[in-house]
């Protein structure tokens, strides 16, 4: 089978990360795969992922209509338009199966809409009612405006609505997604590899290290982690540090508060693959809580239970999906309480980590395969088509009968 598959590609991306192993797996069943890099234009010609696969831009219009051509149609999306323009572009006029990484999509469309207002405003009222159009562009700030929007207008049924199929990374809030594309849906675990050949083994650490990865945002709850270390007694024994990339405000705020709850923190950006491998290793505990719950999954927490890291996560959404022996979960109406317990709990007995990062372990090399996730690939394509047959007869019966009531 020919097959495009339109990513990101830059290295920093996890989607096109965890599609790399996808598209190698594709090829190595004997499919002929062509990779569509969907990044902005300034984006293009950083470093890739090696996907196994020739790489061609979303804007040389083309070379994609050449691979196109009698090929299946594969786009992930997520919810940062920096990374997704080409999707937009493309997937409109070439439906295909989309890979939803996010069920909250609001940042992309609000970006998207800026330079189609109208359409935007279409779209709204149409999927959601005049209200939520007259709102949707009034937020003050990020945070309110996914708190006023990620209920209402979430805007997952945009994107679903252009596919021929979906594959979403877990079913907390697929119902959206069921309303709204008139093909296959299912889901399959996100594909993700630990990314570090070297052997997995016990940190050694002076004190006890809490990490967090990723872009650090309000949702990443860190402010809940300080406070939470700040009332243990425990306070003095910890390090909290959080790897990725972060706003002055939000750096500024972070450590103000880090010093008056008298919590050791470090901020240290954004780094390499090879750099986030080593703080992974290190770390003693994984902090991966998320509110609100916005994804499909989470790279993040997948990669820190591939390193056999004892992990605390909201206990909602994707998370809540993970097996318990495998996690360790937070109620968010109780999280700085929840958070204190448990890295208390964890600190106390390094055969409990111990045990519950093996766990991890076992679970997270056997459901996040790349494997799975290329047959669920193939095997929506064909349900795909199947399901275009059966719209199309039925297309094509409504219509006979209309023109037979009309004749009569």
């Amino acid at each position: 089978m020919k097959i495009v598959v339109f990513t990101p590609a830059l290295k920093q991306s996890a989607i096109g990360r965890s599609t790399a192993l996808v598209t190698k797996a594709l090829v190595a069943k004997g499919h002929e795969v062509t990779v569509v890099r969907v990044e902005m234009e300034k984006f293009l010609a950083l470093p890739a992922h090696d996907f196994g696969a020739p790489l061609i831009a979303w804007n040389n219009k083309l070379q994609v209509e050449a691979a196109l051509a009698d090929s299946l149609a594969v786009y992930q999306i997520g919810n940062h338009y920096p990374y997704h323009e080409g999707c937009l572009e493309w997937l409109p006029e070439n439906p295909g199966i989309v890979c939803l990484h996010d069920y909250y999509l609001g940042n992309l469309f609000h970006s998207w809409a800026e330079s189609q207002v109208p359409e935007a405003q279409r779209l709204l009222r149409s999927w959601y009612g005049d209200a939520a159009a007259l709102s949707f562009f009034g937020y003050k700030d990020i945070e309110s405006f996914i708190e006023g929007t990620r209920r209402t207008s979430p805007m997952t049924e945009w994107i679903c609505a252009m596919a021929s199929g979906v594959i979403a990374h877990s079913a907390w809030d697929i119902s959206r997604v069921l309303r709204s594309c008139a093909g296959p849906v299912s889901t399959v675990a996100l594909a993700y590899d630990r990314g570090d050949a070297r052997e997995a083994r016990p940190p050694h650490n002076e004190k006890f290290v809490i990490l967090t990865v990723g872009n650090i945002t309000e949702n990443k709850r860190s402010h809940s982690m300080i406070k939470a270390i700040g009332s243990s007694n425990l306070r003095k024994c910890i390090i909290y540090r959080m790897v990725g990339s972060v706003t002055d405000t939000i750096r500024d705020r972070l450590e103000t508060q880090a010093v008056q709850e008298g919590v050791e923190i470090e901020l240290l950006g954004h780094v390499d693959d090879d750099e986030l491998a080593a703080h992974l290793q290190d770390a003693d505990v994984v902090s991966c809580l998320r509110w609100p719950v916005l994804e499909s999954a989470s790279a993040t927490a997948i990669e820190a239970l591939l390193h056999g890291k004892p992990t605390i996560v909201t206990d909602a959404g994707f998370y809540l999906e993970l097996p318990d022996e495998c996690v360790i979960k937070v109620d968010p109406n109780k999280e700085v309480d929840g958070i204190r317990s448990a890295l208390e709990t964890l600190h106390d007995s390094e055969a409990h980590r111990l045990q519950i990062g093996s766990a991890a372990r076992q679970y997270a090399e056997t459901m996040f395969s790349a494997e799975k996730y290329a047959n669920r690939v193939i095997g929506m394509a064909d349900a795909a088509n199947e399901a275009k047959k059966i719209i199309l007869k039925t297309c094509e019966a409504v219509g006979a009968r209309r023109r037979a009531g009309a004749l009569s």
